[in-house]
């Protein structure tokens, strides 16, 4: 992010508007809390600061000295985006085991993630599209949860467990998948009613691994050894 949207440290003894609106998470949590309600209602672009400082209890003087900006708020909530799928990555590396394994548990992980993030993820691409200068830190971890991804598809292919394909392509493909289907099964207006994040995680990482297999008849054993670490 740029310094426009940088981030202060939380002072000590700056006036709320309503008496008794302080919570355990600290005021910078419960910013960071209603925001997200907020954006995830409106939309990130429609949400003013004027309104998350009244949900946070806040005079709006003092929620600038919390957050300089709607994007700084932003900038904390997409740490988990990307920091979190790739966190499991590096769980998956400790874990081992073929990568055929690893990539249906971070397929099945990272849908169930997208759809539990409290406003659609694919709002702010668009939101990055027209402030990239704002997104710098974003893009470079998404990039880097794209190499993650490729390295796992390009190790499969040179075992064997993979038909040759592009992973690049593959890697990219997959990804754009998972921020899809969050999108398509929100709320009210999801398309696929009744089925939980994890459900259709699994359906996403079925339909992936039964394409990449060099074998597709593996597909259940690999399902078995994947649902076996509990993710």
């Amino acid at each position: 992010m740029s310094d426009q949207t940088g981030t202060s440290r939380r002072p000590v003894g700056r006036p709320r508007a309503r008496a008794g609106a302080a919570s355990e998470l600290g005021a910078r949590a419960e910013i960071v809390a209603v925001a997200s309600r907020l954006f995830a209602a409106k939309g990130v672009a429609e949400t003013t600061m004027a309104e998350i400082a009244d949900g946070a209890g806040l005079q709006q003087s003092s929620l600038y000295y919390y957050f300089r900006s709607r994007d700084a708020i932003l900038e904390e909530i997409l740490g988990a985006v990307n920091r979190v799928p790739l966190d499991f990555v590096e769980r998956l590396k400790l874990d081992g085991g073929p990568a055929a394994v690893r990539l249906y548990r971070l397929i099945r992980f990272d849908v169930t993630a997208l759809s539990q993030f409290p406003f659609d993820i694919n709002e702010v691409h668009r939101l990055a599209g027209r402030q990239p200068e704002g997104f710098v830190v974003y893009w470079e971890e998404r990039q880097r949860l794209n190499d993650e991804v490729e390295a796992m598809v390009a190790e499969g292919v040179a075992a064997g467990e993979f038909v040759a394909v592009d992973a690049r392509l593959a890697a990219t493909s997959l990804l754009a998948n998972d921020e899809a289907v969050q999108h398509w099964n929100r709320g009210q207006r999801s398309l696929a009613p009744g089925y939980t994040a994890a459900e259709i995680g699994s359906f996403l990482a079925d339909l992936a691994l039964r394409g990449l297999l060099a074998r597709p008849a593996r597909l259940e054993a690999v399902r078995r050894a994947a649902l076996a670490h509990g993710d």
